[in-house]
């Protein structure tokens, strides 16, 4: 799949599940019990155990975009890319990590907090900007940083559940990053709830764009 193909799919799909996992088997049938609730983008952070033999299982998996999270350093991002990874993200504004996805043509997802950040990211290459902590910055952060910065595709992580997620669409989220509950669930082998919260999660999204 290629670089454009990667990037449309994964502001189609509107969530992007994070899974922060203490097994690499728990990592596994989490991502089974995600796509069967209808998720498709799904990060596995890279301080997950075994986290590059699961993106490489799933590499080739379709109607599935398997990413790379908590990349901190361009050795681990080409590490990912080479086991791979369909796109990176990475909580900070490193140089390295987002060169290194641009030189492969991977689409990146940069963790930032304000507009200098925001506006540093674009200009190095940065895809897609992870509002993070969204708990912290607040509902009326997006508007007021599209304001300036309109061309940023901006996705909320962290805090943001099925009570506020469509609060956080109003002022313009191009995305979401869902983290807490859905690692909770799979290191606790719920996987019937996690299917089940995941189709909830999809079902508020679907409602969002009628």
């Amino acid at each position: 799949m290629n670089y454009v193909s990667i990037l449309n799919q994964l502001l189609d799909a509107k969530i992007i599940a994070i899974l922060r996992l203490d097994s690499p088997e728990k990592a596994q049938r989490g991502i089974e019990a995600l796509k069967k609730g209808g998720i498709r983008a799904i990060e596995v952070t890279m301080n997950t155990p075994g986290a590059l033999q699961v993106i490489s299982h799933y590499q080739n998996t379709p109607d599935l975009l398997i990413g790379a999270g908590t990349v901190l350093d361009e050795a681990s991002c080409l590490n990912a890319i080479q086991h791979g990874a369909q796109y990176i993200v990475t909580p900070t504004l490193n140089e390295g990590v987002i060169k290194c996805a641009n030189r492969y043509q991977k689409p990146v997802i940069c963790g930032c907090m304000t507009p200098t950040e925001i506006m540093t990211a674009l200009e190095l290459g940065v895809n897609m900007i992870k509002l993070f902590p969204a708990s912290i910055l607040g509902l009326d952060s997006i508007k007021a940083i599209k304001a300036p910065i309109p061309q940023a595709l901006i996705g909320p992580t962290g805090g943001v559940n099925l009570e506020n997620i469509t609060l956080w669409q109003k002022p313009g989220a191009d995305f979401y990053g869902i983290a807490g509950e859905f690692s909770k669930l799979a290191n606790e082998e719920k996987y019937s709830e996690l299917t089940e919260i995941a189709h909830r999660y999809c079902t508020a999204i679907s409602h969002q764009t009628l």
